[in-house]
């Protein structure tokens, strides 16, 4: 699924190691989750497929092997059944054959991202401090729009440091035909916000994803040399 030849060539491939058990072993278990409940698998989409005109700037950042997971297959009976499997003492599911995790190796064969680079920090507030600059004044510059808010939400806002989801779906949607370079590099900063909050880094609300990581998108080489799949993984694991 993930194309990272042309990004690292030392990256994210998992080897011939079988790393949770033998397939027949694996079969006869999974028809045994199946059993645990109704199908009721459906097709989901967490995001609209990228404009033509930023797919390389995603792959300049990094981010172009995770757009394909776009769309996937959501299988609610087997989600439950691994759920009641997953001990959070061990970060373990506990299965007939033994137990198993999600590996950094995993995250960066099935997404695309890196396992090696720059550790990733980030601002989780206090923006002006550390770029010199007023928070929303930043995500103008960086995204070259900012939310429409009420007088009543514009105090709260202040102090949320997130954007919506939908907000940043429309911007793409309506996203204008231009060859302006810094243009395009803004709707690309839109597309990989939405991939992150969408479903790399998703959080309770299901519909806002924090500032912190479109502080990262500044540069794309820089971001590009960012550890995001320990990222991914850590966050998963919250």
């Amino acid at each position: 699924m993930a194309r990272q030849a042309e990004n690292d060539g030392d990256i994210n491939r998992l080897n011939e190691t079988t790393h949770y058990a033998g397939a027949a072993d694996f079969e006869g278990s999974h028809e045994e989750l199946e059993q645990a409940s109704p199908p009721t698998a459906r097709q989901v989409s967490h995001t609209l497929p990228p404009p033509d005109t930023i797919v390389p700037y995603l792959a300049e950042a990094g981010f172009s092997d995770t757009v394909p997971l776009r769309d996937f297959t959501f299988d609610n009976s087997l989600i439950l059944a691994l759920v009641e499997r997953w001990h959070p003492r061990t970060h373990m599911f506990h299965l007939s054959w033994g137990e198993v995790t999600i590996t950094l190796q995993e995250v960066a064969y099935h997404l695309g991202l890196r396992a090696h680079g720059n550790p990733i920090g980030g601002c989780l507030h206090d923006f002006g401090r550390w770029y010199h600059t007023e928070t929303w004044a930043l995500v103008e510059q960086l995204l070259g729009g900012r939310p429409l808010v009420t007088a009543q939400q514009a105090e709260k806002r202040k102090d949320s440091f997130t954007l919506k989801l939908v907000w940043l779906h429309n911007r793409v949607c309506q996203m204008p035909l231009t060859d302006d370079l810094e243009t395009l590099r803004q709707y690309a900063r839109y597309y990989i916000m939405l991939l992150i909050g969408g479903y790399l880094m998703t959080d309770k609300s299901n519909n806002l994803v924090h500032l912190c990581w479109l502080s990262l998108l500044w540069e794309f080489e820089e971001c590009r040399m960012f550890f995001w799949g320990s990222a991914v993984l850590a966050w998963t694991y919250q």
